[in-house]
């Protein structure tokens, strides 16, 4: 794999109304994560994260950026799940297996407004890593 541009896959979720944040974190850690990651790796997937939103520093956060950046904001999703993956066919193959569907994501509309869930794909360059500088010419 080495030299191959790695597919970033990125998922934005947002709770459902009347879900606790609480509640929500622990559905994801002790439902949803050992469920599909062992289908992840089945189907190829290189890496696997979770980006948990922290409420009160994104809340003093947006205070300040509107000073800056009026027209910006800072996204509200709960979680951002990240998928690293070699081509799309890992993703593809992943969602069409039955078991990611009767298992791994099932009940999700109980916890999830998936008419907010946003999706990004593309790769990740590093410029800067434990204080060196990199791909910089």
């Amino acid at each position: 794999m080495a030299g191959q541009q790695i597919i970033k896959y990125t998922v934005e979720h947002y709770r459902k109304e009347g879900i606790s944040e609480e509640a929500f974190e622990k559905w994801i850690k002790e439902y949803h994560i050992p469920r599909s990651v062992p289908l992840m790796k089945k189907h190829g997937i290189i890496k696997y994260a979770v980006h948990t939103r922290l409420p009160d520093v994104c809340a003093a956060f947006q205070t300040d950026l509107e000073k800056v950046r009026p027209t910006w904001e800072v996204s509200k999703a709960d979680f951002v799940l990240e998928y690293w993956l070699p081509d799309m066919g890992c993703l593809k193959n992943l969602i069409a297996d039955p078991e990611w569907n009767e298992s791994a994501v099932k009940g999700q509309d109980d916890w999830l407004d998936m008419s907010k869930s946003t999706i990004h794909i593309g790769y990740d360059t590093t410029y800067l890593e434990d204080g060196n500088i990199l791909n910089v010419k």
